[in-house]
This record gives C-alpha cells, structure tokens and sequence, in this order.
C-alpha cells in the first residue's frame, strides 16, 4: 500500500442531494413559488463508504501477510492480518509496536492478539523496527528513521486501500513498542482514537497533541528492564546493542509509570482525582476519570509483574529473562475492552 491523497478527504466526493425546504406554502421542487422564486433548498451531504468495502474479497483473511510501505522513500515492511468478518462493514484497525529486539514476529507472538482480533472484528497491522538490533525512534532522535512517519503511512494506506473505519485507529505497543506508542499519542492525536502502553508508558517532551488521546497503560512491579519506579533498568545491560539502537535509547524520558499516567491524565483535562480499584490479588487498576472528550487514562499495576505482557504463554515462557508473567489479567482483552470504547 503506497500513501495518496484520500478520496475520503475530498469534500468533492461528498453525494449532493437536492431536498425541497418543508416551510409553509412553498413550491414543490422544480415549480415555481408564488412570488416567482425558485423554492429553497437545502444541501444535505454524506461521506462515501471507505474505499476497500466491497472489491477485496479477494485478500487472505486469519493470517498475518507481509506487506511493504513507501516512507518517504525508505521501504519499510510490516505484517497485515484481517480478521474472518472483515468486509462485511468498516473496521477498526490496531497497530501493535513490537518491543526492542523483538521484531513483528517477536510481537505477534507475544500478544497472539488473533481471538481477539477475530472477535473484535478488527485488522492488526504489526510494523517491523528499524536495523538489526530492531528497535523504535520513539524520542525520536533527528538523525534517525522517523518511526512516526512510518506509523502515519500505516494509518494512511489502510484507510485509503481498506475497508476500515478512520475514527477507530488504534496504536498499542510493548516496551520500546510503548515508548513509541506514547509519542504517537502526543504526533498523530488527529489520526489515532486511543492507545495502550505495556512496560513503557512514558510523558514525552515536548508534547502537545491537537486532541485528548485516551491512554491506558500496563505495567509490572517486577520489571527490571523498564522499572516501574521510572530508573533505567540493570537489565537492558544484558541485551544486544549498536550504535543505532544506543542513540535511540539514551534520550528516553524515564519517568515512574506512575507519574506519566498523571501527567496524562493532566494533559487529557481529567477532573477527577485518581482512583484505585483491586482487580485481582496482583492487579491494581489506577483510573482517571471525567476527562476531556472521554479521554479517559488507566493504568493496570501488577505486583512482581515482569517485563512480559500479561495473559501471554509465549511471555510466560520467557520468565528467567522476562520475569514473572500473571494470568490474573489477560492483556489483549484488559486493552481492547478500553480502546473499543473511544472514537476520534
């Protein structure tokens, strides 16, 4: 899918259609009133369907197919999956963020979103970062790949070439994938209707998003790559890095995820005090509400949660370098079940 200028955004493509104002005494459309006037009229418009409804049926439903995007010259792939319903009307689209070193493959299998997806009837795009060492310019740092850009002409492209709905796009991301996430709220607040952080929710600086972006976050106690107390974490030591992936990690805003949900919660116009609800024996869900727009920001705390993405067996699998992953939540329905609630 290349970017274009979107027929969903001309206003020529709007259909015109000619109604006859009801008032008193007026002419029926195409006579003349007593007065010898054309009668009044009013212009009422409606937007045309998306442009993918109804001559894709053709495109492969219940896997993840590798696609290619033009950003600005560069080439960049990601994965594309669409669920079993797709095409019978507009759908809601999320974008999942892979983690440093992860990759889409990495990410796909940490969330195996798919039920979720099939559920949901929504299509999950899932981008690969950048170089060997794939990771995210989420800063972002000037002289490297612009990753908001990239997530743009995502947007962009399967709102031009899919039948999807451009007020249900939705960005998500796990670790360097949630720091991405956050800028993206702060960039692209006119084209995304709400995110979701997981072991990486940050307060980017400078930002100052056009509208309230809904926020959730998820984040584990235990994580000792991103500490939940906002320090760099010890084990990020232990990772393979080069000299790309260093100059992206080292202006990052660490921050306690505590504090980034606030300054969110600021940021959204939220009244209300914060509150906070036992979810499980592990969870705790921190809430801000009356919000700006229904801009609403909650953060699901896990007591010695790892660095892991909860519900998740692959994530589970992982724990002698992950950490400790609960089942007490599970993390694609704890996100779909927030974003699913808001609409730019």
């Amino acid at each position: 899918m290349h970017a274009r200028v979107h027929s969903w955004m001309r206003a020529a493509a709007f259909v015109t259609v000619l109604v006859a104002v009801p008032a008193c005494g007026s002419a029926p459309v195409g006579t003349a009133s007593p007065d010898g006037t054309t009668p009044a009229t009013v212009v009422a418009t409606q937007p045309p369907a998306p442009v993918g409804c109804g001559r894709d049926g053709a495109l492969e439903r219940g896997t993840h197919v590798a696609r290619t995007a033009d950003v600005g010259g560069l080439v960049r792939s990601y994965k594309e999956y669409l669920p079993a319903s797709y095409g019978t009307s507009p759908a809601p689209v999320v974008i999942q963020l892979h983690g440093y070193l992860s990759g889409a493959d990495g990410q796909i299998a940490m969330s195996a979103i798919e039920p979720t997806a099939e559920a949901g009837g929504f299509v999950v795009l899932t981008p690969q970062g950048n170089g060997v060492h794939p990771y995210w310019n989420a800063v972002p740092v000037p002289d490297l790949p612009d990753d908001v850009a990239f997530v743009r002409t995502l947007i962009d492209d399967v709102i031009a070439d899919r039948c999807v709905d451009p007020t249900r796009v939705y960005v998500l991301g796990m670790s360097n994938g949630a720091f991405l996430a956050s800028r993206v709220a702060c960039d692209l607040s006119d084209r995304v209707a709400g995110v979701a952080a997981v072991a990486g929710l940050l307060d980017p600086k400078p930002c100052s998003p056009a509208r309230p972006v809904p926020v959730l976050a998820v984040h584990g106690t235990g994580d000792r790559f991103v500490p939940a107390d906002g320090s760099r974490g010890p084990a990020l030591d232990t990772l393979a890095w080069d000299s790309a992936s260093t100059h992206a990690f080292e202006a990052a805003p660490w921050a306690p995820v505590r504090s980034s949900a606030a300054a969110w919660a600021e940021r959204n116009g939220c009244r209300s005090a914060s509150t906070e609800t036992q979810v499980s024996g592990a969870v705790t869900k921190v809430a801000y509400g009356s919000c700006r727009d229904g801009a609403d920001v909650a953060l699901y705390e896990v007591k010695g949660g790892g660095h892991t993405w909860p519900g998740s067996r692959f994530s589970a699998a992982s724990a002698s370098v992950l950490g400790a992953t609960t089942t007490e939540i599970d993390a694609d329905a704890v996100i779909w079940g927030f974003l699913r609630e808001h609409h730019r």
